[in-house]
């Protein structure tokens, strides 16, 4: 009886899996005001990071500029692997939030409140260096968060 029709598969194991070189997000929908700072493998290998490397990163003045380059000098966060004894996983760097870093979710909120945002690299707007990935912000998420 459906012999016929072409089936597409929309379940799969694990997590999903993101196509994006680059991505920050900021969430805050528990208790954890974090930012999430994601290196595809491809990444990292085109600029030389190694799970457990030292890394800083860095915004221009603006915060729509990102760039994270290796680092042995003190402040230095490590950058970890996103799934354990995947040797093609990414390279993840989370951090809780504080005044210093970026606040993503007031920037982008406007009449709303937002739990969660998402930022990739902007199209063509990313520089690939050994020991360093820089890129433009281009917003591509958000989450309003939710009347209780």
């Amino acid at each position: 009886m459906f012999d016929s029709l072409e089936f597409k598969k929309v379940t799969t194991t694990g997590r999903a899996t993101s196509n994006d070189p680059v991505s920050i997000t900021h969430s805050f929908k528990t208790k954890k005001n974090e930012i999430m700072f994601r290196l595809s493998r491809d990444v990292m290998d085109k600029c030389d990071f190694k799970y457990h490397d030292k890394v800083h990163i860095l915004f221009a003045a603006d915060d729509t500029v990102c760039r994270i380059i290796k680092s042995d000098q003190a402040g230095a966060v490590t950058l970890s692997q996103q799934i354990k004894g995947n040797e093609n996983s990414a390279g993840l760097v989370r951090l809780t939030y504080k005044s210093s870093l970026p606040n993503f979710l007031e920037k982008e909120s406007k009449d709303k409140i937002l739990d969660r945002v998402r930022y990739v690299h902007e199209d063509d707007k990313i520089q690939y260096d050994s020991g360093a990935v820089t890129f433009q912000l281009k917003l591509v998420d958000t989450d309003v968060k939710e009347e209780k």
